[in-house]
């Protein structure tokens, strides 16, 4: 299994040298650059780039770690500025905070990615959950979030089965120790 992450990640790493023209000396990309890819251990790093890239009209594809302390971020040009794509990265080992800045994000327009969800790693720390909410260009729908946090696998069974029935759904899934599943629902602007 781990031979085949590794297999990918080169051949995704070779795939973006060869098809993505580089960039020029300010560290910006070229106008008809298409892919972009963002790797840092830095939470504030990523979060910077990543609004910079995202300014000039970069969408996320995906996220992963690529060690323990490392997150990268493959984006593609997707949009014209002004109408671009906004993130916000949240980052951190409390379950609680993370359920709050969720929903405080959410109900700025963000919606969660679940392809950026990671279980982030540092020497004598305890593991940060690292995920990426995306705010369109013209925001159209509202969410709210619920997070399950357990290690036994009972227990988030049946806290996913009360979320279901209370309108939520499956985002996503990650663990660190403990598994943590993310439930959205969509809420009524109305309300």
């Amino acid at each position: 299994m781990l031979r085949n992450r590794w297999a990918i990640a080169l051949a995704a790493t070779l795939f973006l040298a060869l098809s993505t023209p580089p960039q020029n000396g300010s560290g910006k990309p070229e106008q008809d650059q298409r892919y972009l890819l963002l790797a840092a251990t830095k939470t504030s790093t990523i979060q910077k780039e990543l609004d910079e890239a995202a300014a000039e009209g970069f969408r996320i594809v995906v996220g992963s770690p690529t060690s323990g302390m490392e997150m990268a971020l493959l984006l593609e040009r997707a949009a014209e500025p002004p109408d671009t794509y906004r993130y916000r990265l949240l980052a951190t080992t409390h379950t609680g905070t993370m359920q709050r800045e969720l929903n405080d994000a959410a109900s700025e327009g963000y919606q969660l990615l679940p392809r950026t969800m990671i279980s982030k790693t540092a020497p004598f720390l305890s593991p940060e959950i690292v995920v990426i909410l995306e705010r369109p260009p013209k925001v159209e729908k509202r969410y709210q979030y619920r997070l399950l946090a357990t290690t036994k696998t009972s227990t988030l069974q049946k806290e996913i089965t009360d979320a279901l029935s209370e309108g939520y759904i499956i985002a996503g899934m990650v663990s660190r120790g403990e598994h943590l599943v993310i439930m959205e629902r969509e809420i009524n602007l109305a309300d």
